[in-house]
């Protein structure tokens, strides 16, 4: 592990990589066993789906807070291992048979937790990953352009967990939560060996509370990044806990009577449009008005959901999906860089937390509500609540935030330090304990000891 180095930018793109191949594989493979092996209600789908983002709505807060103080890198590695951990638990038992409807609620509560510290520390993470790259002989990237890349990486190994959940009908499940468990396993390792990312703030001494409410302040007060949260409210009640937890797999299995290789198909069509979209972005460069962008793409989610009231045939509801997932990948990676070019440095944790709990605040409630609404008025009719939900959002802002006339900003490099004499880099396991480091110390006098 001494010798082993990466470059910072290249493990952070493997530490996405490993989080979220094993999250495409818990799309399909969660709510497939659920709906199509225990053969659940809408409700109890909801009950669970909700289980999987409690846990991060109520820690994301906190969590921001925590990855301000210590060292994001341990962060990340010690809660990959842990979901690591619960996933190949869960893989055993169902290997020997061992499958209920409430030890999936305990995986989901397990992951969920696990979600809410890792989310804030990785998104904040690749601020300072950018700067240290600059100073590496690997050269530099900016910020939009990283933010992107990392998009098309993240939606690149949901699309291949994806593809993998395939074949749980004739696998089992059981087998493929084993590698998920593997994958989160790699992601951990690849956190160890990063760079340290301790924050540039100096030692706090203020009460949590304190720093969380600051960090709230930040984004309420701020005419760009409140309205950034709010359209994740939006996004996590409407579309992702209404729509994509709930509706679809229910249409799936109810309205077609599909089954796994269905729900995984749509699943990777869907990332597949949003891997397009990113892509593009990269190609193209900066987009000048992101705020008029992500409207636009917003806008597209808003008509594709709408739509699945319609009763097309299968081959239609892939076409929507493909069309929500072009406008969902460029909206995704728009998004997390307008909040980064726009959270104050010092807070960028705690604002990233804040903004992540929209989208986690908001999905508890819409998987629940609309699982009792699919109950009720079944899955065609209910695609109409998040299409009138989300598109009154979205005019709402448009109309009453300056969002449509943000121009982008890029973030300004640092001056490059002079050289470290005789530079001697720690053992990556010795600095992924956080509770060793000297946290008065900068952000930048930490990665400058730690390059080779």
């Amino acid at each position: 592990m001494r010798k082993l180095r990466l470059p910072p930018f290249g493990a952070y793109l493997i530490v996405v990589a490993g989080w979220f191949f094993g999250f495409g594989l818990q799309t399909t493979l969660f709510p497939g066993v659920i709906t199509f092996t225990l053969q659940e209600s809408p409700e109890r789908l909801s009950l669970a789906q909700a289980a999987l983002t409690g846990p991060m709505a109520l820690l994301l807060p906190f969590a921001g807070v925590l990855a301000e103080r210590k060292d994001r890198r341990g962060i990340l590695f010690y809660f990959y291992i842990f979901a690591g951990i619960a996933a190949i638990t869960l893989a055993m038992l169902l290997i020997y048979g061992q499958l209920s409807f409430w030890l999936l609620v305990s995986f989901a509560l397990m992951i969920g937790v696990a979600g809410g510290f890792v989310m804030p520390a990785r998104d904040s993470a690749i601020n300072p990953i950018v700067r240290i790259s600059r100073r590496t002989k690997h050269g530099g990237i900016g910020l939009q352009r990283a933010v992107v890349m990392a998009s098309a990486v993240q939606f690149g190994a949901q699309i291949a967990g994806m593809g993998v959940g395939y074949f749980a009908a004739v696998s089992g499940p059981g087998v493929l939560f084993l590698a998920q468990g593997v994958a989160l396993f790699f992601g951990g390792l690849a956190a160890a060996l990063m760079p340290r990312l301790v924050s540039r703030r100096k030692r706090s001494t203020a009460h949590p509370i304190a720093d969380l409410m600051d960090g709230i302040r930040a984004v309420t007060r701020s005419n760009v990044l409140g309205p950034m949260t709010a359209i994740m409210v939006a996004i996590g009640f409407f579309i992702v806990g209404g729509a994509f937890f709930v509706l679809i797999p229910i249409l799936i299995r109810d309205g077609y009577g599909g089954g796994f290789p269905e729900l995984a198909s749509l699943s990777i069509v869907f990332w597949v449009g949003a891997l397009v979209a990113n892509v593009a972005l990269v190609k193209f460069g900066h987009i000048d008005k992101p705020g008029r962008a992500l409207i636009l793409a917003q806008s597209v989610t808003v008509l594709a959901v709408g739509a699945f009231a319609i009763p097309l045939p299968l081959m239609g509801i892939y076409g929507l999906v493909l069309i929500w997932g072009l406008g969902a990948g460029v909206a995704i990676s728009l998004s997390r860089a307008v909040v980064q070019e726009q959270a104050p440095p010092d807070k960028l944790a705690r604002v990233m937390s804040v903004y992540q709990l929209g989208l986690f605040g908001g999905m508890p409630a819409g998987i629940l509500l609309m699982g009792q609404i699919v109950g009720a008025i079944g899955p065609r009719l209910a695609a109409l609540i998040p299409m009138i939900g989300l598109g009154i959002v979205l005019i709402a802002i448009s109309i009453w935030t300056p969002i449509l006339s943000l121009r982008h900003v890029e973030t300004k490099s640092l001056p490059t330090p002079g050289p470290t004499p005789n530079p001697t880099p720690d053992t990556a396991m010795d600095e992924m304990d956080p509770q060793g480091e000297d946290e008065a110390e900068t952000e930048d006098e930490e990665t400058d000891n730690a390059q080779t």
